[in-house]
């Protein structure tokens, strides 16, 4: 009884994020004003990227760290949410960020409501989450060209087992000589 209801909710939880897709964009500006309606769910978004700030390693638990993670801006006429790209975890690996300032792209994206989530600390302040979860350039001058070396290139830890990632064969500079 307890695994039939546990099971029944899982498919709850998912059913609702899956249903969600839409294939036309949701403007930018209802989201912001009404978070809570597009809360779990993933949806398009469509609008030009401003701002792109890749982010050092995190670590979400102690023996895992996350590489390659960036925010940026998307805006459209109705108004400019912040975009979270996770990090690739548990190896080292640099990637740059996929996105180039001015450029047009149609995300897909989960909405995290500030007014459903529970804060980590008392001061903490809560905001609007929108994770990425695909992006799809409508810019042809800032999409890679196909003979373009790819935008990530998987490392390794270094000799002395640190988890430094490693990029074209050469550790990451980390500031010891």
């Amino acid at each position: 009884m307890k695994r039939a209801f546990l099971a029944a909710l899982v498919l709850g939880l998912m059913m609702p994020a899956g249903l969600a897709r839409a294939d036309e964009p949701v403007p930018i500006g209802e989201v912001v004003a009404d978070p809570d309606a597009y809360h779990f769910r993933i949806i398009s978004l469509q609008g030009t990227v401003r701002r792109v700030t890749p982010l050092p390693p995190y670590t979400p638990t102690p023996d895992t760290t996350c590489y390659g993670a960036y925010t940026f801006m998307l805006e459209d006429e109705t108004g400019s949410a912040e975009i979270s790209v996770l990090g690739i975890c548990g190896k080292p690996l640099m990637r740059k960020p996929e996105v180039i300032d001015g450029e047009a792209i149609v995300l897909a994206a989960q909405i995290l409501s500030p007014n459903r989530l529970t804060s980590a600390t008392k001061d903490e302040v809560k905001k609007l989450r929108v994770i990425a979860n695909s992006i799809k350039h409508l810019s042809a001058d800032a999409t890679p060209a196909e003979d373009a070396a790819p935008s990530q290139t998987e490392g390794t830890a270094g000799p002395e087992g640190n988890d430094k990632p490693v990029e074209d064969g050469k550790p990451a500079d980390d500031g010891r000589h």
